[in-house]
């Protein structure tokens, strides 16, 4: 099993410097004319985060039902979800601007709003190099790029950061389950599958070749994974794992590398994916994070939150793209 390749730790850093940015400056022409919008829905969480990591958390003016940080946001009105936004109540906020992903399943209430003159704003933040470009884009568009420079600067930081603790460590096999009911796996293709890889792990969900596959109990069972991450389990790294107690024979259970995780900011492709990398790093390859003040610096720091800034749902959603 080869080590992870020091190319996709760097991958983020060259999309920033010779992709984001490219886009982000032909989107930054294109709206040099116009003025920053001062009304904007969100239609997808990462948006949202990213808004007010930005310092535009005052423009916002309404969010999807799945937008639950930063807490500001949790008190605007809801429009809906990312896959069937509410029109009517999208136009009774008067927007000036409307950002979300670029999803096939809800295009046609996009075009409805593009038909009745409300600007819109389409990303794509299911990799990381689609964050990237979706803070460079959305940086562009309300007049914030400088800000949205920062920002990625700040991600990679901590990105480097975790590498650096990485370095000497081999890949272990790995399994990150997003359900139960039925069995569904972070799979290829998405942008928490480009984390495990930059956390040392090797994800044996990629063989099903689909972004969300649904995997069968024998199957990983017989992949023997090192370590299994289960949503199911909460957010307590210390619940007892009764589930997977019964398959012993499985290098995880028997090496007790059962753990659960929270879904935020797991779930959450945006500003925070950094923190998502620094937990599921810690979960595969502990030893690499040993207690130190050093450690509890870094994990207390929040160089790209909103509070920095001025202050998904998600998988099962995203399964359904």
């Amino acid at each position: 099993m080869a080590r992870v390749p020091a190319r996709l730790l760097a991958r983020p850093l060259a999309a920033l410097l010779a992709v984001a940015f490219s886009i982000g400056a032909a989107a930054a022409s294109a709206a040099a004319a116009a003025a920053p919008p001062m009304r904007i829905v969100s239609l997808a969480p990462g948006v949202t985060e990213t808004l007010f990591a930005l310092g535009e958390g005052a423009a916002v003016v309404g969010v999807s039902q799945y937008c639950d940080y930063p807490p500001a946001a949790t008190r605007l009105p809801k429009v809906g979800t990312f896959l069937t936004p509410n029109v009517e109540a999208i136009v009774a906020l008067r927007p000036d601007l409307i950002v979300g992903p670029g999803l096939s399943s809800s295009r046609r209430e996009v075009r409805m709003l593009e038909a009745m003159g409300y600007p819109t704003l389409t990303v794509d933040d299911n990799s990381l190099d689609g964050i990237e470009r979706s803070i460079t884009l959305i940086g562009a568009r309300t007049g914030e790029p400088e800000a949205a420079r920062r920002l990625l600067g700040a991600i990679q930081a901590h990105i480097e950061e975790v590498h650096t603790r990485l370095e000497g460590t081999s890949p272990r096999t790995v399994v990150m389950l997003v359900g139960h009911q039925p069995m569904v796996a972070v799979g290829r293709g998405t942008f928490l599958d480009d984390l495990l890889r930059l956390a040392g792990g090797d994800n044996i969900a990629d063989l099903a070749r689909q972004n969300w596959p649904q995997l069968s109990l024998e199957y990983i069972i017989a992949m023997r994974p090192e370590v299994i991450l289960d949503g199911a389990m909460g957010s307590d790294a210390n619940t007892p794992a009764g589930f997977w107690a019964r398959y012993p024979t499985i290098p995880a259970v028997r090496d007790h590398r059962v753990f659960g995780y929270a879904q935020d900011p797991m779930l959450h492709p945006g500003p925070r994916v950094w923190q998502s990398l620094r937990i599921l790093a810690r979960r595969i390859h502990p030893e690499a994070f040993a207690a130190s003040a050093a450690d509890s610096s870094a994990a207390s720091s929040v160089g790209v939150s909103t509070s920095a800034a001025a202050a998904t749902r998600a998988a099962p959603e995203r399964a359904a793209r």
